[in-house]
């Protein structure tokens, strides 16, 4: 009898326990599989601020983006706006939709990504964007921001009395060129020490556009032009478009001067108006490059240079056509290094001619300034050495440093030189040669050359041809 009382009462209470977890919701506690954020999200798998919680409705397999202005996913409205995915083999297209998104399914490959249709109001960097990332996220966030208006002026001119657009924050800018020959004058003026960087955001896949910035020094009552610069920023090998970017370090001592700049652009189709969007931002900490000096040694100098046969002679790269062109010139996978190529006309060796060689100790023909590079280092009545780079920046370390090649010329090329004092071009020597003409101003695309220079001599080269100045074969 007390058995049968018991076995009722723990019957009893396990009822009265299932109710009780059921009440509880205890079953749906269980089939929730929902993890918990990590520190610092929301939780909310609905919210597109918080990058610990993507949107579970869209496989990570699927490569989406979404936009965003103002830290809100941008509604187009009206606008068609597409999001182009663009690879190698193919290119996907998918329209913006009303939350911001785009999804493209699931592709294979890297992409880069960019807009088109965006309204004329808006502006980001359209070559900023790569799917997957560097840790294989699909899903790319690509960040609008309205166009920045100068303070003042009209771009008309260098002196900001005169008419030349202030500058005066960071921000995105746009210029508007009317033709190849204008020029829209800026001066930006810092409120804090630091290095700036200036860039212009042209589509490079669209391929159009092909920005430069004329760089001039002095003060705000006296200026002049130094260089132009074509290059820095985004390209693509072989591309007509390539972005410039321009650093500028500014000490405590020069906060409130002004740096005066000038963009003008040079449209493939010739047609105008074309339009140039430019980022101004601080990027890192100023430390003088002066007081950051980095020799540089050699590492590729190590075979001593042949000398020439009989009857051989030494021409420079332009071939006696006063126009250097890098892509007649090619590495041999057999020889290891670069030679005139030709398919058609050396066709018994694979296409590959004579070697091209590198003018240390012999004069440069089409650079008069310096009378070799091995002399390069005491130029002037002040002894100037030009195989000191200064204003080198390092995008690594976010700052300015002083490039010295004086031993890496003086001392490992001129040891590899044969008794014409010319030596093998190396992939380092290239890279040495690209920086001097760029860093010297060798060419300013028409605008001021100086006196000596290839281009005051009548020379051309395009951006990847620079380093040729100073190379050349034997015929």
């Amino acid at each position: 009898m007390r058995k049968n009382k018991f076995i009722s009462l723990l019957l009893f209470v396990v009822l009265c326990l299932a109710m009780f977890l059921t009440g509880c919701d205890l079953g749906s506690r269980l089939e929730n599989n929902t993890p918990r954020p990590p520190s610092g999200g929301t939780g909310d798998p609905t919210d597109p601020d918080d990058p610990d919680n993507p949107d579970p409705t869209v496989p990570d397999t699927h490569y989406t983006v979404t936009v965003y202005f103002d830290n809100k996913p941008f509604d187009p409205g009206d606008s068609d706006i597409t999001v182009v995915w663009r690879s190698n083999v193919g290119v996907t297209r998918k329209l913006l939709n009303a939350q911001g998104k785009a999804d493209a399914g699931v592709l294979d490959g890297d992409y880069n990504v960019y807009l088109e249709g965006l309204p004329d109001t808006y502006t980001y960097n359209p070559n900023g964007y790569k799917t997957p990332d560097d840790k294989g996220n699909r899903q790319t966030q690509i960040l609008l921001t309205k166009v920045q208006e100068p303070s003042k002026g009209d771009g008309s001119n260098i002196y900001g009395d005169l008419g030349c657009y202030q500058t005066r924050y960071e921000g995105t800018y746009r210029a508007e060129l009317k033709n190849e020959n204008q020029v829209l004058f800026y001066e930006f003026t810092p409120r804090d020490a630091g290095v700036y960087a200036i860039e212009s955001w042209v589509n490079v896949y669209d391929d159009e556009i092909f920005p430069k910035i004329d760089v001039y020094e002095g003060t705000s009552a006296n200026k002049w032009f130094v260089r132009t610069l074509t290059g820095g920023g985004a390209a693509l090998d072989g591309g007509f478009t390539k972005n410039f970017r321009w650093e500028i370090a500014v000490d405590l001592s020069e906060i409130g001067n002004s740096f005066t700049f000038g963009v003008r652009a040079e449209s493939k189709s010739r047609e105008y108006p074309a339009y140039v969007d430019f980022n101004i931002k601080r990027i890192g900490n100023y430390t003088s490059d002066y007081a950051d000096i980095r020799p540089q040694a050699a590492k590729q100098a190590k075979e001593k240079a042949k000398e020439p046969e009989e009857g051989q002679t030494f021409v420079f790269a332009d071939l006696g056509k006063k126009v250097f062109d890098a892509g007649k010139f090619k590495k041999s996978p057999v020889t290891g290094r670069y030679h005139l190529y030709d398919a058609e006309l050396y066709a018994d060796n694979k296409g590959y001619g004579p070697e091209l060689l590198c003018a240390i100790r012999k004069p440069i023909e089409s650079y008069t300034v310096v009378p070799s590079l091995y002399e390069a280092n005491n130029i002037g009545p002040n002894g100037a050495n030009y195989l000191m780079l200064y204003n080198t920046w390092i995008e690594e370390e976010q700052k300015f440093a002083t490039f010295d090649y004086t031993n890496f010329i003086r001392v490992d090329y001129y040891r590899v030189c044969n008794s014409d004092g010319v030596c093998y071009v190396t992939d380092e020597l290239i890279t040495f040669l690209q920086k001097f003409a760029m860093n010297h101003s060798l060419y300013t695309d028409g605008v001021g050359a100086g006196d000596g220079t290839p281009e005051a001599n009548g020379y051309t080269a395009n951006q990847d041809s620079l380093w040729l100045f100073a190379c050349g074969i034997y015929q």
